[in-house]
């Protein structure tokens, strides 16, 4: 952890005086998480480690702490997703400040870009700190970089999650190619919603991976879901539990227009979502979660697993070229309800 950080939890610990936290950590972190847990012992709070399963700032562990008595949360790894919660939540965002993994992808790097002049350049919240001197190296070798402001669910300049590359959409207009500092996972986002190329440079794994091949690749299989679901009748539709997933009133409402095309469908509520919880029940599916379990767990159903949006190109209601022009495949369910809802058919 960096220092500032360090001294941001202390002085955050200082303040609120909680007697029991609850940490929270996706596995790769477990070692920052341990980290945490020395600062507070030490400052005399009792711990408890969340064993769950911790898939971003949107999954946050309200319930088990609540039960515990805990007086707050720290969740390490992320940037504020929910801002609205029961009780105290201190985001510990762990961001990486050894340049030296970026720095040795360059070559690569700058070689993918030759002949892409302006450049979107965008991070997973860990890699933000290296962003500015990434844009600064991309520059004097005669690229325009632009990085995007905040909106939506992110709260920092370049920032992406897996579910909102916003800043990175905005400039799309005015940019050649998107480069994003960080995984396979995040960089494939971004290039299902644009017809630019998008490059995910991993200085973990120290690979640069060129997306839109393997974006066209997984857009054709979701438009062969969306076809498989039009021949079923039985459809459960997920909402989540998870504080930063539930979209009940968007759940309620697809239901509802299900019914009146036909369809025997029922609200399911779900905290994980996982094929063994549902083997047999429905012939088709509607995840109002996550959207990346559509795109990445969709081969571990043996059933449809639609996305709300692509639930409206299954009834005919938007055509799959205009889902792909409004840049909704991956998204957040309440950027669909903002751009199509209002044009809804009435169930």
């Amino acid at each position: 952890m960096a220092a500032d950080e360090v001294e941001r939890l202390k002085e955050w610990v200082r303040e609120l005086s909680p007697r029991r936290v609850l940490v929270q950590a996706p596995p790769g972190l477990i070692d920052v998480a341990r980290d945490v847990s020395r600062i507070l012992e030490g400052m005399g709070v009792e711990v408890f480690f969340s064993g769950g399963m911790c898939w971003g700032g949107c999954d946050l562990a309200l319930r088990e702490a609540l039960e515990l008595g805990c007086d707050a949360i720290v969740h390490v790894g992320h940037a504020e997703f929910v801002r609205s919660h029961s009780i105290p939540v201190f985001y510990l965002e762990h961001r990486y400040q050894n340049y030296g993994p970026v720095a040795s992808l360059l070559p690569e790097i700058l070689r993918a870009l030759r002949g892409y002049g302006r450049v979107a350049l965008g991070a997973t919240v860990q890699y933000l700190d290296l962003l500015e001197r990434l844009a600064e190296d991309l520059r004097r070798a005669g690229h325009v970089v632009l990085m995007g402001e905040p909106s939506n669910h992110l709260r920092h300049r370049g920032q992406v999650l897996g579910c909102d590359y916003s800043t990175m959409t905005s400039l799309d207009k005015d940019v050649d190619a998107h480069l994003v500092l960080g995984s396979v996972f995040h960089g494939l986002g971004l290039a299902l919603i644009t017809e630019k190329e998008v490059f995910a440079a991993d200085p973990h794994s120290q690979k640069l991976v060129a997306l839109r091949e393997m974006a066209e690749r997984v857009l054709r299989k979701r438009y062969a879901q969306i076809l498989a679901f039009k021949s079923s009748r039985k459809v459960g539709v997920l909402v989540s539990v998870k504080p930063g997933q539930m979209y009940l009133g968007l759940a309620r409402w697809l239901v509802g227009l299900l019914r009146s095309r036909g369809y025997d469908a029922e609200l399911v509520v779900v905290d994980e979502i996982r094929p063994e919880d549902l083997e047999g029940r429905y012939e088709a599916l509607v995840n109002t979660a996550c959207p990346r379990l559509s795109v990445e767990d969709q081969e571990r159903f043996r059933v449809p697993v639609l996305l709300p949006n692509e639930v409206l190109v299954a009834l005919n209601v938007i055509g799959w070229e205009e889902l792909l022009r409004r840049g909704l495949l991956s998204s957040y369910p309440q950027s669909w309800v903002m751009t199509v809802l209002t044009e809804r058919p009435r169930p």
